[in-house]
């Protein structure tokens, strides 16, 4: 498969594909690695841990605990029963987290908050839709936010109660298998089982899933790949955790963080505190493979 071609792959050649990328990491189809990796009910939590930690003398710090405050409420709110699938439960979500966020939220933040809860069903229906299409309008943004909250709590709560034998995935998948996601970021591993393997993990209900590090996320090109790195005022690695792989095939990067430099990173939280990265390689012209949820509006 190559960036230019706009042929629909079969699924026979999507075997061979996955088979013979496997083959090339020495792994062997239907056994280690697992393919697949839900979310635990924690997730959350560890979120806006991670968040405050980052948050100390970062340029972005308000905007990371803003976030983090959005995560303390998704630990609260995903503990709760859904009543609805997914695609529903969300606007409901949406509204047991404004309950538990007014009070805790800065006056614009709250007005946007409120009006946000105070849409009837079509109105909020209309707006999700222009946020999952990315194309949210000018008047949008204030609420964007809760939005990607409501989605993650109502998505990964969902995700944490699923069988994984239920869920089918390969090894060059580009979307979530389990809402059809993007990926916001790909972890390497550590440990006897997966050290060194990569897993990219849906920005929306936190599951990961293994994908060959021997080519593209994007494109499948393998011979054009390479690492980037903001550089910081020593001339060292900024943050030696996160880096961006870039393909010159298809002109598209994926950030990748090191669960070995950074035990405790969370791939949202890590995203969002590396913009740095992404404002370097878009200067470059380089186009991001996945998206983060609260990215879009950070700025």
């Amino acid at each position: 498969m190559t960036a230019s071609s706009d042929a629909p792959i079969s699924e026979a050649a999507m075997s061979e594909a996955t088979a013979a990328a496997m083959a090339a990491t020495g792994l062997v189809p239907g056994q280690s690695p697992a393919p697949l990796r839900l979310p635990d009910a924690a997730i959350f939590a560890r979120r806006a841990a991670r968040l405050r930690a980052l948050a100390e003398g970062h340029a972005m710090g308000d905007w990371l605990r803003f976030v983090a405050t959005l995560a303390d409420a998704q630990a609260a709110v995903t503990a709760t029963p859904a009543a609805l699938a997914p695609e529903e439960q969300w606007a409901a979500d949406l509204r047991a987290l404004g309950a538990r966020l007014d009070s805790l939220l800065p006056g614009g933040a709250r007005e946007a908050l409120t009006a946000l809860a105070a849409s009837d069903a079509d109105t909020l229906e209309e707006l999700a839709g222009r946020w999952a299409g990315d194309a949210l309008e000018d008047g949008d943004h204030a609420a964007a936010p809760f939005l990607a909250a409501a989605f993650q709590t109502a998505w990964t709560r969902h995700a944490v109660a699923l069988d994984p034998a239920s869920v089918t995935t390969h090894a060059t998948a580009t979307a979530c298998p389990v809402c059809g996601g993007a990926p916001v970021a790909g972890v390497l591993q550590v440990g006897m089982e997966s050290g060194g393997l990569r897993y990219l993990h849906c920005g929306i209900c936190h599951t990961a899933w293994h994908h060959v590090r021997s080519s593209c996320v994007a494109c499948g090109d393998g011979k054009d790949v390479s690492q980037r790195f903001v550089e910081g005022a020593d001339g060292t690695e900024a943050n030696g955790a996160v880096r961006a792989e870039t393909c010159d095939s298809c002109h598209s990067y994926l950030k990748l963080l090191f669960l070995e430099k950074a035990p405790d990173l969370d791939p949202v939280a890590d995203d969002l505190a590396t913009l740095a990265l992404d404002l370097l390689l878009g200067e470059e012209e380089y186009r991001r493979i996945g998206v983060n949820p609260f990215l879009a509006v950070a700025g």
